[in-house]
């Protein structure tokens, strides 16, 4: 299980708006708190392709008291790349 920590903060105009200290790309917003939760999983996921496209590793989730848990594919996505990346193996 991978779950990462992210940030909400309620808005002026009553969204809230969700950053990942793990990926700083990663911003969104949701309608409330649920919704945020949701566009916080798509975004982490989003920030996880674009990472795995470029190369770069995935960080190991921080500690944190809000978490996001990714989905079981994605999960062992992150866990094949990053051991193929370590040992210097392509696809």
């Amino acid at each position: 299980m991978l779950a990462y920590p992210i940030k909400l903060t309620k808005d002026d105009n009553d969204t809230y708006l969700v950053t990942c200290p793990d990926f700083p790309e990663v911003t969104t917003f949701g309608e409330d708190r649920d919704d945020a939760l949701d566009h916080a999983q798509d975004a982490i996921e989003e920030a996880i392709s674009a990472r795995m496209a470029n190369r770069e590793v995935i960080p190991r989730p921080s500690k944190g008291k809000l978490l996001v848990t990714l989905p079981t594919q994605a999960v062992l996505s992150v866990l094949l790349y990053n051991t193929m990346l370590e040992r210097g193996i392509n696809k």
